[in-house]
């Protein structure tokens, strides 16, 4: 499968686009925790010193972006599988 075509490519580049849109205009707000109920509670139990959110500012800091990066695509590669093993069982019956 082509490197465009998988969940593991372009979950991450949405990650990357939501970075920069957060640290130019910071229109979305928090609203990738809405959409993400398990980063929401990683930034909960790992931001207990502020390392990965600046409640001040409101802003994903570079080390929350990371743990936002890894998490999609580790999404990415997970539903990457999963669509490889049901096409691959859909192969194997034809």
């Amino acid at each position: 499968m082509s490197l465009l075509k998988r969940f593991a490519f372009w979950f991450p580049v949405m990650a990357v686009i939501h970075y920069i849109f957060e640290l130019l205009w910071n229109p979305v707000k928090d609203i990738v925790f809405a959409f993400d109920p398990l980063l929401a509670k990683i930034f909960g139990v790992l931001n207990s010193h502020g390392f990965l959110y600046d409640n001040e500012h409101f802003k994903i800091l570079f080390s929350g972006f990371l743990v936002h990066f890894f998490l999609w695509l580790i999404y990415g590669v997970i539903i990457d599988y999963i669509l490889n093993v049901l096409f691959r069982q859909n192969r194997k019956d034809d």
